[in-house]
């Protein structure tokens, strides 16, 4: 555990170096970052103008939900996400093979090389924004829901990323998957809507084989008191689930993998 510790810490200060290099940057995608919650405001503003309700969700609580959608997103995005994306490219070119060969587990290394630090930065942002957004709407969620969501969040994170190595890992038998990464990201935006306002078919694929509902819907449910004890377990269990199975895909996957190079 110490290992991967400081390996951990290695890699957050070469995310620091490299921010710091291009402050620039960073800032531009600071600023980014507003006017992208700015014009998703702007659609809930567009649509409660013509509605009082979204599916029984005030305009409060779909405020709150597309911002713990975007947490549980920007953690992922944060941690894993350009670092699964890049593992096709290192399956077809043979550089997966400089991985195998370090002293330390592959997934960790393949998951975590690159700390995308603004990704950082935009989540404070982020999380200011929910901290305001209770406070301004006088919106007071017990202790109890409160700390479920947080942890059905940090759940959610943990859903995407399993399920986004699931589809990844398939590039060990599929070289070309270049859009399958693109796809999951444009249908896992329907997680910040009610889920009630899809089709039932819908609703069913988002709570299993396509598991967008974890990563905003079912945080928010329990915040706002809507989920069920029954719900709330099915989530952890599914979690565990998912990562169990993403886990043992890529080893499953690992065992087949013939170098590119060889």
């Amino acid at each position: 555990m110490r290992k991967y510790l400081f390996i951990y810490l290695t890699l957050l200060k070469n995310a620091f170096s490299y921010e710091a290099q291009y402050r620039r940057d960073t800032w531009l995608h600071l600023a980014s970052n507003f006017l992208y919650l700015g014009l998703l405001s702007a659609t809930i503003e567009v649509v409660f103008r013509h509605t009082p309700e979204l599916n029984g969700w005030s305009r409060e609580e779909t405020y709150l939900l597309m911002l713990l959608w975007i947490i549980a997103d920007e953690l992922f995005t944060m941690v894993s996400k350009h670092n699964l994306w890049n593992l096709p490219g290192l399956v077809t070119d043979g550089a997966l093979d400089a991985y195998l060969t370090k002293p330390a587990n592959t997934l960790f290394l393949v998951s975590t090389k690159i700390f995308l630090m603004r990704a950082g930065y935009r989540l404070f942002i982020q999380i200011g924004f929910l901290v305001w957004l209770v406070w301004s709407f006088d919106f007071a969620p017990s202790l109890w829901h409160g700390a479920m969501a947080i942890v059905l969040v940090i759940g959610g994170a943990l859903v995407h990323y399993s399920f986004s190595l699931i589809l990844n890992t398939l590039s060990f038998w599929w070289l070309r998957i270049d859009n399958i990464n693109d796809a999951w990201e444009s249908l896992s935006n329907m997680g910040r809507y009610p889920l009630g306002i899809f089709p039932k078919f819908v609703r069913v694929l988002c709570l299993t084989f396509l598991p967008i509902a974890f990563i905003g819907y079912i945080p928010a449910a329990a915040m706002t008191g809507r989920a069920g004890w029954w719900l709330i377990l099915y989530a952890f269990a599914f979690t565990a689930l998912i990562f169990y199975f993403a886990v043992s895909f890529w080893k499953y996957a690992l065992r087949r993998y013939t170098s590119a190079s060889s």
